[in-house]
């Protein structure tokens, strides 16, 4: 299977996500998302290309969404709007030529607020990344069997999105992470 992920990133008053801290996790979403899904799905089950959008939001932004859509008046680390979920199935259309997934909104204000490191901060924003791709695909943690599944799944994606590519520079914080 050749999967093509597309990343629209947005981000709303904080700087471009591509220089942010976290913005290695971002570059590795793409190849890491990719391999994950050549994983989960038979060789033509989806179409080539798929697409993702990332978000990333303030603390007022993301309360706002989560009073919206989820009637709770309190900002979140993530939030994932699945296009092809129906009743905890992921069901995609087959016949597009790119296939939109969902939206993945990810706060990161209240992501370093729970931690105590970079490092720390690093490790959370790659399982936020993991655990709202994997809404995406209808995974949920709705009973202890789906949330053990969704747990191992997304600890191999976090470790992915953490890892130093093979033939970098080396010395980066990274590396460090690894």
């Amino acid at each position: 299977m050749s999967v093509k992920l597309q990343l629209r990133l947005d981000s709303s008053e904080d700087a471009d996500p591509a220089s942010t801290a976290f913005s290695y996790l971002v570059e590795r979403a793409e190849p890491v998302f990719t391999r994950a899904l050549c994983d989960l799905f038979p060789e033509g089950t989806l179409p080539a290309k798929v697409e993702i959008s990332l978000s990333f939001l303030s603390l007022g932004e993301m309360k706002a969404q989560n009073r919206k859509y989820r009637g709770l008046d309190e900002p979140t680390d993530v939030l994932s709007f699945p296009l092809w979920e129906e009743d905890g199935v992921f069901r995609p259309g087959r016949s597009l030529p790119t296939l939109p997934l969902g939206d993945i909104l990810i706060c990161p204000e209240y992501v370093r607020a729970a931690v105590s490191s970079e490092e720390e901060f690093q490790r959370e924003m790659a399982l936020m990344l993991a655990h709202g791709f994997l809404h995406l695909l209808g995974w949920d943690h709705d009973t202890d069997e789906r949330r053990s599944a969704m747990e191992v799944r997304q600890e191999l994606i976090r470790k992915e999105l953490l890892a130093f590519p093979e033939g970098a520079a080396s010395g980066t914080a990274e590396e460090e992470l690894r």
